[in-house]
């Protein structure tokens, strides 16, 4: 629960390493979990910039734009995750629950 100091050791790590996709990985998690939810997004999108194909990043963004509202982007970031990762249970669990969600807000 130090976040200041995780934040400091972070933003040295991705200044010295700004191609370690998991760095920026590892800060956007730090920030979801301040609940500063845009700087996550934005660390996310650095992340997936340098690697396309990382679920966990895909699945942090889905979880965050879910928690903030946007269902519909949400659920398009889930399927985009499991094209990478078909197997994933929480991805596949979701997507059911915001299929459902969203249908439900159309009648």
């Amino acid at each position: 629960k130090k976040f200041n100091q995780a934040l400091d050791l972070l933003d040295q790590v991705v200044v010295l390493r700004p191609n370690y996709a998991e760095a920026w990985n590892q800060r956007a998690t730090l920030h979801f979990m301040m609940q500063d939810y845009n700087k996550s997004i934005a660390d996310i999108e650095r992340t997936l910039a340098l690697e396309p194909r990382h679920f966990g990043a895909l699945a942090g963004l889905a979880y965050i734009l879910e928690r903030i509202g946007q269902k519909k982007r949400a659920l398009d970031v889930w399927y985009r995750t499991l094209r990478i990762y078909p197997a994933m249970k929480s991805g596949q669990d979701a997507i059911l629950r915001l299929e459902e969600e969203l249908a439900g807000a159309k009648l």
